[in-house]
């Protein structure tokens, strides 16, 4: 490793919504979509989906938004 590559300590993991779901296996809730994707009216084809383990359940968000439309979870 060379010296001005980073250490495992200064990695930053992103982005969080990358998070595999806890409970695979088990029914999850659709929680809707982000603020941004319902303001520019985006189709759902055209938005990511995004796990949320406060809430068990996807929703779906547009370019960049990663905050849980319902609880406002930013951790994936």
């Amino acid at each position: 490793m060379s010296s001005d590559e980073p250490s495992n300590g200064d990695l930053v993991r992103f982005p969080q919504s990358r998070v595999r779901p806890s409970a695979q296996g088990r029914p999850f809730r659709t929680l809707g979509l982000g603020p941004l994707a319902r303001a520019l009216g985006a189709p759902i084809e055209q938005a990511t989906g995004h796990w949320c383990s406060r809430c068990q359940g996807i929703w779906y968000g547009y370019l960049l938004e990663v905050t849980c439309p319902v609880c406002g979870s930013r951790q994936g």
